[in-house]
């Protein structure tokens, strides 16, 4: 039995790959620097389609990760944190931080749901809400240590996280 890419997502895949430069398919592949962050967002995107749930249901748990974690990602580094929750609800926080979970990152996980109980508390306070992510220590608090992590796990799992068996 061969390892393939869910026919559902294949071409989202190659999309991806193409919008991320990337000189193979799929851009998890790619040795060049920077291709596989850049197509993880880009994939997240490509996921981001009517009836979402219902696709990811249906794939590797890789891809559910990629669209909450990347999804929630670009919202929060234009946006922050409140504006960032607001745009992307708190559902899809909640799933990212599930998926950092997952990808073996409790820290981030425990940051996330920090700051959306505080939240949940005071809407309206930008510093209070970054205030309870930042309130205990985490490795993953700057983007250029949980991104570059992050992707490299998926990487490194990418035959746990994006195929299935033909």
């Amino acid at each position: 039995m061969a390892r393939i890419i869910p026919p559902l997502v294949l071409e989202m895949v190659e999309e991806a790959s193409s919008s991320a430069g990337s000189d193979v398919s799929p851009f998890w592949q790619s040795d060049n620097e920077g291709t596989p962050e850049e197509g993880m967002y880009q994939l997240a995107s490509e996921l981001d389609v009517e009836n979402a749930d219902q696709l990811l249901a249906q794939l590797p748990t890789g891809y559910r990760m990629v669209y909450s974690i990347f999804l929630w990602e670009a919202s929060r580094a234009g946006e922050g944190f409140k504006t960032g929750t607001d745009n992307s609800g708190p559902a899809l926080v909640q799933a990212a931080a599930k998926a950092y979970a997952e990808a073996g990152m409790p820290e981030e996980t425990a940051a996330l749901e920090r700051m959306l109980a505080q939240y949940v508390q005071t809407p309206l306070d930008y510093d209070s809400i970054e205030a309870a992510y930042e309130a205990a220590d985490n490795p993953y608090q700057d983007d250029w240590e949980r991104i570059p992590k992050l992707v490299r796990h998926l990487c490194e799992n990418a035959d746990r996280y994006f195929y299935v068996e033909d």
